[in-house]
């Protein structure tokens, strides 16, 4: 995190455009309070207008006041942008403090920001904790949001959620499963949906192939030379969608032996509007991440419109190098699974991709999006994660049967929402 994030803090840190704000700059520790004998200004940098060096016009300078060690001033963003606000000291020549803050037009600035992972595995499959432990790691992480998506399996994820029914916790944790359906190697990643989609041909097979069967009968061009494996991923598809859940197109360039999926199904699936988003950023290593990103751009050229998003296929969260470097940042109404759901569909979501040393990360999507996560990242969802940090740790206790973790994680719900609506000057 920003060494001045430990030092001070600046509310409203996301604000709407044209609107007269009144911002407030805290001192987060008493050597930094600001003194109410003295007088200060503060100096708007915009980012992307104001040009640096001999080229650079005057910062818009406004006047401010102090209150309780607090300073305050006003000011109406013209610009979607980052901006600097440089806090300086009449008679000293340095700057003392520089914060930023964010201007959105009001259709980005109504969404709320969520950190979240789309495909996780626990020990219900092929990973090492147990779901609820899982999910507990993943809060103390910084995360709003995670799904439990093991491979076959449905069952850990509702494991997950039944071991905090009686905690109003502050994340949501998410039902799913990665659904392999019979003699198909293409994987999809089923998010949030309300019942198993393995369970179904678990249960009754033959159903299954006459279903698919179906599928092929009453398609007239199948665009595809392998009917069956095209036509059993389009049956997972509209499974996941009867029971209200997000259909995944994941990890076409994981090795195993060779890539998943042969590129021509990938392109296929890529260029219909079956799935409702592509896993660009996943988990297994930056070679597969390189080909897929270029490959959807390849086929962005040639129309393809499908959402993205960006998921860890973390199979483990404790010194496990995919844990908390894969991940999606998602522009939702609300931390609600539907919201999310209807989020990703309107690609209204930014993939992110952390680098071996934590510091330096890509974000894809918009040019808009890239922007406005990169922010995020650095100034909102950082302090978030010291406040998350407790209650995962608390998550964990809990499970072990600790009554005092389960009375102070009850004390702190809706902490982080607080934090988000004071964040965005929405607290009453």
């Amino acid at each position: 995190m920003k060494t001045e994030l430990y030092h001070y803090r600046i509310h409203p840190l996301v604000v709407p455009l044209n609107t007269p704000k009144h911002l407030e700059i805290q001192p987060l520790e008493t050597q930094y309070a600001f003194s109410e004998k003295a007088t200060y200004t503060v100096k708007v940098c915009s980012l992307t207008r104001t040009l640096h060096g001999d080229f650079a016009p005057q910062d818009n300078e406004v006047a401010a006041t102090v209150e309780n060690g607090k300073l305050f001033f006003d000011y109406t963003f013209d610009a979607e942008e980052e901006c600097y606000i440089r806090v300086f000291k009449k008679g000293w020549k340095d700057c003392i403090v520089q914060l930023s803050v964010y201007a959105l037009a009001e259709d980005l600035f109504a969404l709320r920001p969520l950190k979240g992972d789309f495909h996780v595995h626990t020990c219900g499959s092929d990973g090492r904790e147990t779901a609820p432990v899982a999910a507990a790691n993943y809060r103390e992480q910084g995360f709003d949001f995670t799904v439990i998506s093991d491979h076959h399996a449905y069952a850990p994820s509702v494991e997950a959620q039944e071991a905090y029914q009686e905690i109003p916790l502050g994340m949501r944790i998410v039902n799913g499963e990665e659904v392999h359906t019979p003699n198909n190697y293409v994987h999809v990643i089923h998010f949030g949906g309300t019942s198993s989609v393995n369970a179904l041909f678990e249960d009754d097979t033959e159903e299954y192939e006459k279903e698919v069967a179906e599928i092929i009968a009453e398609t007239k061009d199948i665009p595809y030379e392998d009917a069956f494996t095209w036509a059993a991923n389009i049956w997972a598809v509209r499974k996941i969608h009867a029971v209200g859940g997000l259909a995944v197109f994941c990890h076409p360039f994981w090795i195993s032996d060779v890539h998943n999926v042969p590129n021509e199904l990938s392109r296929v699936f890529l260029m219909g509007k079956d799935f409702d988003a592509f896993e660009l950023i996943g988990g297994q290593s930056a070679h597969e991440n390189n080909l897929q990103i270029a490959l959807y751009n390849d086929l962005r050229a040639a129309g393809c419109i499908m959402p993205v998003l960006g998921a860890s296929d973390s199979h483990g969260t404790i010194n496990r190098g995919l844990f908390n470097k894969m991940f999606t940042i998602v522009f939702a109404e609300e931390n609600e699974v539907q919201s999310i759901i209807t989020a990703v569909k309107k690609g209204m979501a930014a993939p992110v991709e952390v680098y071996e040393d934590s510091v330096n990360y890509s974000v894809h999507g918009s040019f808009r999006h890239v922007a406005y996560t990169r922010f995020l990242l650095e100034h909102y969802f950082a302090p978030q994660a010291l406040l998350c940090r407790e209650e995962g740790i608390l998550m964990r206790l809990y499970l072990l049967g600790d009554k005092a973790a389960g009375e102070r994680l009850t004390a702190l719900a809706g902490r982080t929402d607080d934090y988000w609506r004071r964040s965005f000057g929405l607290a009453q």
